[in-house]
């Protein structure tokens, strides 16, 4: 994998041991041991914790400094829940604004998720992966709805190509048909297809994240 900084690969390093079980719920962090592991300056490491505390999977102790947050998989549930309904609205009231340079922005954007699953570079792979949801989206006239769908974007957090990547091929597969449905104005067929996707992600989220937990 690719990454972008110095911070972005400490950050996917930490989160990936996390997520695994290798560091367990309660784990210290400590900003000049991990400098020393990774080889790196302290400055990259302090960003890269501050990034996993604000997506909660570490949390800041006074007079102790950071350790690793327990997992919380009811959270994960429902706000995936809610991000689903709100994306299934948003694609919904989307639909009769899409134009022909819409869907080929978004056609471009599927090309470019397979050529970069092709070569692993799962990190920009995450990156234009929202961007191509985003570009389904933000056709919507709806300007609080669109906020409301980057909230929970944020607020969701675990990133089901980081954490079940064995998911990319039937999620690229998804897009194509999610695609097609909205190119044929298949409103009804879309949101079916869109709500089962997000279906098999959370499923293939909490089967890794069981694993951990138990």
């Amino acid at each position: 994998m690719q990454f972008p900084t110095k911070k972005d690969y400490i950050y996917e390093e930490i989160k990936k041991d996390i997520l695994s079980g290798k560091l367990k719920p309660d784990a210290k962090l400590v900003i000049s041991d991990l400098a020393q592991k990774y080889q790196m300056s302290h400055i990259p490491v302090r960003e890269a914790l501050s990034q996993l505390f604000h997506e909660g999977l570490i949390h800041i102790v006074p007079y102790t400094g950071a350790r690793v947050a327990n997992l919380d998989l009811d959270n994960l549930i429902e706000i995936t829940v809610v991000r689903t309904e709100m994306e299934c609205l948003a694609l919904r009231v989307a639909q009769p604004y899409y134009t022909k340079a819409d869907l080929e922005a978004s056609r471009k954007l599927l090309s470019q998720l397979r050529s970069l699953y092709e070569t692993g570079n799962l990190w920009e792979y995450i990156v234009v992966n929202l961007a191509f949801y985003v570009s389904l989206f933000s056709c919507s006239p709806y300007k609080h709805l669109k906020t409301f769908v980057e909230e929970t974007f944020i607020r969701s957090r675990i990133n089901t190509s980081l954490i079940a990547p064995g998911n990319i091929p039937r999620s690229l597969q998804a897009h194509e048909e999610l695609l097609q449905a909205i190119e044929a104005k298949d409103t009804e067929t879309a949101v079916l297809l869109y709500r089962r996707q997000k279906n098999y992600s959370l499923l293939a989220v909490l089967d890794v994240m069981t694993e951990v937990l138990l």
